[in-house]
């Protein structure tokens, strides 16, 4: 198992607002459980409660075993003291993943963005992202790209705006007779990529409820 002391992971808890993402540190690896930092914002601890399922994230950088891993856990005790803790007991085995993002949304997104040429922002133009991800995001613009152009972009999410490179991996025609371009994101902030992955669960979440809600009343 890559995941050691001092890894750096992420805790993915489902609230009653949406899927929350918390950065963490691991402080002890015993077996099947994992001993972490309890998350923190702005100084205070983030109560997370005994019994929480959840999902944990980490990275892994060796040679061989690079990529992205997860696996589930429940919270099973709490400690209070000079550094709080959590003890985590895993319930699944590690997989990997192929992305850092598990989903792909659908969405509508009014986007602004512009080619770098040499290092250099050129013209800005217009376009609508049609689906998101953590890792990147579909762009359909009647600008033409072409695949391993890089461009800067930018575009709103929630009451937040997401400024960041991206590369063009995929180039394909549209149904409704548009250019849609896969964009892959290149050197993104970390806040930024954790904003996009909790705006993303969220509005998974949002579809998922009006589907079920269509089922009843249909």
């Amino acid at each position: 198992m890559g995941i050691v002391p001092n890894k750096i992971i992420e805790l993915y808890v489902e609230r009653s607002s949406g899927v929350v993402v918390h950065r963490t540190r691991v402080e002890d690896v015993h077996d099947d459980t994992l001993l972490v930092g309890a998350p923190l914002e702005r100084g205070q601890v983030i109560p997370i409660r005994v019994g929480t399922r959840l999902i944990v994230e980490y990275k892994d950088e060796g040679i061989k075993t690079e990529g992205r891993f997860t696996n589930r856990a429940v919270v099973e005790r709490r400690f209070d003291g000079q550094v709080p803790t959590l003890l985590l007991r895993l319930t699944g085995n590690w997989e990997k993943t192929q992305e850092r993002m598990f989903v792909r949304v659908d969405v509508l997104i009014d986007a602004a963005f512009a080619p770098v040429v040499d290092g250099r922002i050129q013209a800005v133009q217009t376009g609508t992202i049609l689906n998101l991800s953590g890792g990147g995001l579909l762009l359909s613009a009647d600008f033409e790209l072409a695949e391993s152009d890089v461009i800067w972009i930018s575009f709103p999410i929630d009451a937040r705006s997401i400024r960041t490179l991206g590369q063009v991996v995929r180039v394909r025609q549209l149904e409704n007779d548009t250019i849609g371009y896969g964009i892959t994101f290149l050197e993104i902030d970390e806040k930024q990529r954790q904003e996009i992955i909790q705006f993303v669960y969220q509005r998974q979440l949002e579809l998922r409820r009006m589907f079920h809600a269509q089922e009843h009343t249909s």
